[in-house]
């Protein structure tokens, strides 16, 4: 009898061991897959601060500076808010922005604002609200100028998991931009130089291949080129100011001008064009001219960029049927 108590007590232990035994796995195996599920939610992105874990798929993203919004609409993601400085104005992207709110101005961002819309992405330009922004939720900054268009729109691919739509969206432009280097063959000359100057209240600047306003399009993709001495002061920053005495020695070259007025530079504006400095240009003479709207030209994103190409196309084919 004690004997077969003794085997009843021990078959009872070995159950009960099996029993939590498989306790333990399922247990395990829960957590396990706990971990797993949280793993397949999230991405690492290297950023310029270092690693950041970013969500699979962001879709509550705030960018709180104007140059990158239209590389994030690019890849088909609407943002939830964005700085407004330029940006609403600009008509390519004015019908992609409708019911995105405002976070503020480049130079005043409102950190309670970006808060309020619950991001789960932030992209900035900006060491200042960096840390402040990190707070809040996932935040990376990618250094302004660092990245060309091309560079950059890759970049918003691997930052927002849209690789293959930004390769896609980079080839379709660059498809545009040989087609219309064709259209044009018959109406420029290789040789043909343009430069772009911009008048405010006070002073007078020129652009060239890496400061917007059109410079993107003419220099890099139509391969055109700048007279000589605006090459030279524009190299270093993409721009340089310059006296209304030296209009002839910087503008004297162009074959075509584009022309940009800010708001406060109409008075200017009308100082120059009734000057002889301006007035015996080639290009002036010829009726070469083209202003531009600060707002069309301002960004380079991939999106500004085709709107800029077809403007530029039209104008000068329009302007050769004229002469």
């Amino acid at each position: 009898m004690y004997k077969q108590k003794n085997v009843y007590f021990i078959i009872f232990c070995l159950l009960m061991s099996l029993a939590l035994l498989g306790a333990c796995n399922t247990t395990a195996t829960h957590e396990a897959n706990s971990e797993e599920d949280e793993t397949e939610n999230v991405r690492y992105y290297e950023s310029e601060k270092g690693t950041v874990e970013l969500p699979l798929e962001p879709s509550r993203v705030v960018v709180s500076v104007r140059d990158y919004v239209g590389d994030v609409l690019a890849m088909g993601v609407k943002p939830v808010g964005v700085s407004e400085t330029m940006v609403f104005d600009a008509p390519y992207y004015q019908e992609q922005l409708k019911g995105v709110e405002s976070v503020g101005e480049d130079t005043a961002i409102s950190l309670e604002k970006i808060t309020s819309l619950n991001p789960d992405l932030i992209i900035t330009y900006t060491e200042d609200s960096y840390e402040q922004s990190s707070k809040i939720a996932p935040t990376v900054l990618i250094p302004y100028g660092e990245l060309n268009y091309e560079e950059r729109l890759l970049e918003f691919g691997k930052i927002l998991n849209k690789e293959t739509e930004a390769q896609q969206r980079l080839e379709q432009f660059q498809e545009k931009v040989k087609d219309k280097k064709v259209q044009l063959s018959d109406t420029l000359e290789q040789d043909t130089k343009v430069a772009i100057v911009e008048i405010t209240d006070k002073d007078l600047y020129v652009f060239g291949k890496t400061y917007g306003r059109g410079g993107e399009i003419l220099y890099n993709q139509l391969e055109l080129a700048a007279p000589k001495k605006v090459e030279e002061v524009t190299e270093a920053e993409g721009w340089a100011s310059i006296s209304l005495e030296t209009i002839p020695e910087y503008l004297g070259e162009a074959d075509y001008i584009l022309m940009g007025v800010r708001d406060t530079g109409s008075d200017k504006k009308a100082e120059i064009q009734s000057s002889k400095l301006w007035t015996e240009l080639s290009a002036v003479k010829e009726g070469k001219v083209y202003e531009y709207d600060l707002a069309s030209f301002y960004f380079q994103d991939v999106i500004a960029l085709d709107y800029q190409l077809d403007l530029l196309v039209e104008f000068f084919q329009s302007n050769e049927k004229v002469n």
